[in-house]
């Protein structure tokens, strides 16, 4: 059966990285906002119980945060105005194991994967000093692309459509509740740790960068009838 697939992502904040940035970098409280998740995918029947599929799919993630702050150094108070821009775009491309304990027009089915996740991440930040010689002058933080591994769990309902869509084609409508773990480890603070002098050691060289969501997805497929139960 081929698909495609569309839905919702939730729950996909980075609370370690978030409790740095705002304790030691000095952001405010902001969450990621995710623009919808779409996909396709292939699946093929094992047996009367199991398929195997494969599923891909994208979507981005976006921070836009500005603040105003002081510091008090030595040579008086520094005043700087901030800005940062966070974009991250996720692509998993899963492999994915499904087992169905009835084959009817209803079907309920487990899904267990793993794979590999693309993930872009892009930081820059602004800064406007009032000391021309200040150590936090901002730019590009982080600007890296990198492939990690990934696990998925997830609970279907599908429905086969009654009628054919066309000639040996049936259609089918599944919703889909998962959950995504990715191993997103990633050194985000190379850049800007070299930026806060005397603060330097409360900068880990890793974090976790949004490593799980929650995903509804409605798919949509299309499957011929003789594997239909096979």
């Amino acid at each position: 059966m081929a698909y495609v697939s569309a839905g919702g992502v939730y729950g996909g904040n980075s609370a370690e990285f978030m409790d740095i940035y705002r304790n030691e970098i000095g952001g405010n409280n902001v969450n990621f906002k995710h623009t919808p998740a779409f996909g396709f995918g292939l699946k093929v029947w094992v047996n009367d119980n199991y398929r195997v599929s494969l599923h891909a799919e994208y979507f981005e993630s976006k921070i836009n945060d500005s603040y105003f702050e002081f510091d008090s150094l030595q040579l008086g108070t520094v005043e700087r105005d901030i800005s940062h821009k966070i974009e991250s775009t996720t692509i998993p491309i899963i492999a994915s194991i499904d087992y169905i304990p009835i084959e009817q027009q209803f079907k309920t089915n487990l899904t267990f994967g793993a794979g590999v996740v693309i993930s872009r991440v892009n930081w820059e930040e602004k800064v406007n000093s009032s000391r021309v010689s200040d150590n936090r002058t901002g730019g590009i933080q982080y600007n890296q692309t990198d492939i990690l591994p990934m696990l998925r769990a997830g609970l279907g309902v599908e429905l086969d459509f009654d009628k054919p869509v066309v000639g040996e084609i049936i259609g089918s409508l599944t919703f889909e509740l998962s959950y995504s773990y990715m191993f997103r480890n990633l050194s985000m603070y190379d850049n800007i740790k070299n930026q806060f002098v005397d603060e330097s050691f409360t900068l880990p060289n890793t974090v976790e960068f949004l490593p799980g969501y929650l995903s509804l997805k409605l798919q949509f497929g299309l499957e011929y009838f003789q594997t239909i139960g096979k």
